[in-house]
């Protein structure tokens, strides 16, 4: 674009390394204090369930939420497009969302049940956040108009605006759509194009990157994604299935944190004597959080961690 030659582009380089990086050893504590922001943690709006994620979510490279169909995905990524809007005192970033809707209609009328819910069960005195005004939807359809979003409207939106949260919804709904089995290269290609992107803009703007991806048996004859028959049942989970996202390593490699959310045969009871069936989410791969795995149910007010779970 600016006609530089090879050796005007690797002065610059070596130049802006120069001003960017620290000079010399730092020590380990000096180190933590210099890239605390690098750590930072965006609440899901449940304490039992932040204290399981040792925090919350990341507020840095991609984490995927996958799942089945019905498990809880959609209803976690509304409550955090509310979360984010609080302050860093009380979990959030102070800052709006952006929800790239692929595949079903957005839930509207879901989110405006918790916009009426969740403020009273959230443990904050401010109330007065306009919630609906910070959240910035969009409808992708394929994989060109996804890439013109993230390479094009995204940097533009978050340049003007102040956002703290990217949900898709999701990434495997172009992906899945636009390529047929025999294209696994062309699709892995364009799926590293938009995944390096979105983990630029989580470096660049200090947002948080929620990638929804599925986990549905009608996906094996794509390879994508398998519903495996186990002798060992996973934790928590008594229908001895175990689920594997989709979109394969060429993704998987993409992702910082993995999450699944999963059905289960359990159930709760609430105060009123209603039984309500219980989800699993579970910690599948984390740069810094071990395996492990909570039961949650969603009400009306949202999301939260349950542990008297019947049989």
């Amino acid at each position: 674009v600016c006609n530089f030659s090879e050796e005007d582009c690797e002065l610059v380089s070596l130049q802006a390394a120069q001003q960017i990086l620290p000079k010399g050893f730092v020590s380990a504590l000096d180190a933590e204090q210099v890239l605390a922001h690098k750590w930072c943690l965006l609440s899901v709006g449940c304490p039992k369930l932040d204290e399981f994620l040792g925090g919350g979510v990341a507020v840095r490279g991609i984490t995927e939420l996958a799942g089945e169909s019905g498990s809880g995905k959609t209803q976690l990524c509304l409550q955090m497009c509310l979360s984010v809007q609080y302050p860093e005192i009380n979990g959030g970033l102070g800052a709006g969302s952006v929800y790239i809707n692929t595949e079903d209609i957005f839930p509207s009328r879901r989110l405006h049940q918790l916009i009426q819910k969740f403020p009273s069960r959230f443990h904050s005195e401010d109330t007065s956040i306009q919630f609906g005004n910070n959240i910035f939807i969009e409808h992708i359809a394929d994989v060109e108009s996804l890439k013109k979003c993230v390479f094009g409207q995204l940097p533009q939106l978050l340049a003007q605006k102040s956002v703290g949260l990217i949900v898709v919804d999701s990434i495997a709904g172009v992906f899945r759509a636009d390529f047929e089995p025999r294209d696994s290269v062309s699709r892995a290609k364009e799926m590293r194009a938009v995944g390096s992107q979105l983990h630029r803009l989580a470096e660049e703007f200090r947002v948080a990157i929620i990638c929804v991806n599925q986990a549905n048996q009608s996906h094996i004859i794509f390879l994508q994604v398998t519903t495996v028959i186990n002798n060992e049942r996973s934790a928590g989970d008594n229908t001895g299935r175990k689920t594997v996202a989709a979109l394969g390593l060429a993704w998987a490699n993409m992702v910082t944190t993995r999450l699944q959310v999963s059905r289960t045969n359990r159930s709760v009871t609430d105060a009123k004597g209603t039984s309500m069936p219980v989800r699993m989410l579970e910690i599948i791969f984390s740069p810094d959080k071990p395996p492990r795995s909570c039961h949650f149910v969603v009400t009306e007010a949202g999301v939260s961690a349950v542990s008297n779970v019947n049989e």
